[in-house]
């Protein structure tokens, strides 16, 4: 029996990105686009736990809406910029799911892309 060169335990990334708050369509919407453009997974997180989380899963993206980025932005800034995440924040006041879905697909792919080839 030959021994494995491999080591026991191997790190194997999960990509995710982070929603930041809401509203529902919006983490309908990204929800959608992020299994659909990425195959990853979605975390969510509301505002007082939102650096715990972007720390934790370490995501390619967090999205926000424009309304809680405009709360504290360069916060926001600062997170992203330490995680070596993209940031997108977006408008949502009664935009529907279909158009929030339409206008995040380029910038999910465009984040994901950005992130893993930077690596």
């Amino acid at each position: 029996m030959s021994k494995s060169r491999r080591p026991t335990l191997e790190h194997s990334p999960v990509i995710a990105l982070v929603v930041i708050g809401g509203p529902d369509a919006l983490v309908e919407a990204v929800k959608h686009v992020t299994v659909t453009a990425t195959n990853g997974r979605v975390v969510t997180s509301d505002i007082a736990g939102a650096a715990t989380k972007v720390a934790r899963t370490r995501p390619f993206a967090i999205v926000l809406s424009e309304e809680i980025y405009a709360f504290d932005a360069a916060e926001f800034d600062a997170l992203a910029r330490d995680v070596r995440a993209e940031l997108i924040a977006i408008p949502t006041d009664d935009v529907p799911v279909k158009l929030l879905q339409e206008r995040l697909l380029p910038l999910v792919v465009d984040a994901f892309r950005q992130h893993f080839r930077d690596g």
